[in-house]
């Protein structure tokens, strides 16, 4: 435990250099004032596209999308076989999306009057990097890539103190593969909804989506077909997510079903705080203190089928909400 909390400081420490930028460039990108009526926004979610809406027009500019952070973490189980792997390794994310249409005037959806459309183009990145493990070179021993194609359809907030739909995600098309090769290749297509309920401070989604049907192969090395057989008995075909934003906490919780339904449940919960808050003698930041742990299959593709459990501290640049 010791060596884990040392080797999670260096961790730490790395994580502020790798987001330094975003301390100095965050000026930049948009106007105090600009900010501050975003933060008088009705909620997380009215908030966070104000602030897009303001930076969407801006060279150089980057909209965040999923999570991004850096951790340190302990792996339980890693260690030993003919890999040589060790329990702890460091985890990042890096996603972002660009809009298509235009936030200032967001194409009318056709299906339901009364909602906006805006269209993205989307991309995260996921690594696990074995990055003290320098009897090895210190590898990265998974990287997926997930580009995606989406639609949000935004619902104007009715009533506050009460449940409601704000928001639905729509990807006809959803590509994740983590660019090996056979035998270690994955990859996977797929389509999904994903529905967004908001009720005050709290945050619940419901991700549901249908993967594009492969061929099996016909042997094992071979380029063409399935990589990752039955990866939706291991990773589900839905995920359930309760988010909270905070004043100054957020924490989520989510879980993934699979259709084998036995001890196959997937786990994830998050905790944020900014990090100004708990180092007081830091100037003005961004960055947020992050905790994660994770129990279940397919946190990376290299490990669809292989159950994990994974806790970790870092920094996050940018979350859900």
């Amino acid at each position: 435990m010791d060596c884990y909390c040392s080797q999670s400081v260096k961790s730490l420490l790395l994580s502020l250099v790798f987001f330094s930028c975003a301390i100095v460039c965050y000026p930049l990108i948009a106007s105090e004032s600009s900010l501050d009526q975003c933060q008088d926004a009705n909620g997380a979610l009215d908030s966070r596209f104000c602030i897009e809406t303001n930076i969407s027009n801006l060279p150089f500019v980057l909209i965040p999308y999923k999570p991004n952070y850096f951790i340190g973490s302990y792996v339980d189980g890693l260690s030993g076989g003919i890999e040589e792997y060790q329990n702890f390794e460091t985890k990042f994310q890096i996603s972002f999306k660009i809009p298509l249409s235009s936030y200032e005037k967001p194409a009318r959806c056709l299906w339901i009057d009364g909602t906006q459309c805006i269209t993205y183009f989307a991309y995260s990145q996921i690594s696990v990097w074995q990055m003290t493990n320098f009897d090895r070179s210190a590898p990265f021993r998974d990287t997926n890539f997930e580009p995606e194609l989406m639609v949000t359809q935004l619902f104007k907030r009715k009533s506050a103190g009460s449940w409601a739909l704000r928001m639905i995600n729509y990807a006809p098309v959803d590509h994740q593969s983590n660019g090996s090769v056979p035998p270690t290749s994955r990859s996977w297509n797929k389509s999904y909804i994903d529905f967004v309920f908001e009720k005050n401070k709290h945050y619940v989604t419901f991700k549901a989506w249908s993967r594009w049907p492969e061929d099996k192969k016909a042997l094992p090395g071979d380029f063409v077909g399935d990589d990752n057989e039955n990866i939706e008995k291991y990773v589900g075909n839905a995920e359930l997510k309760y988010f909270y934003s905070g004043d100054h906490s957020n924490y989520s919780f989510l879980i993934r079903d699979s259709e084998l339904n036995n001890n196959k449940i997937n786990f994830q919960f998050s905790w944020s705080r900014p990090l100004q808050q708990v180092f007081t003698f830091l100037h003005k930041s961004d960055l947020r203190l992050y905790l994660q742990y994770f129990n279940g299959y397919g946190e990376t593709l290299i490990d669809y089928n292989v159950k994990r459990e994974r806790i970790g501290l870092g920094v996050m640049l940018a979350d859900w909400l």
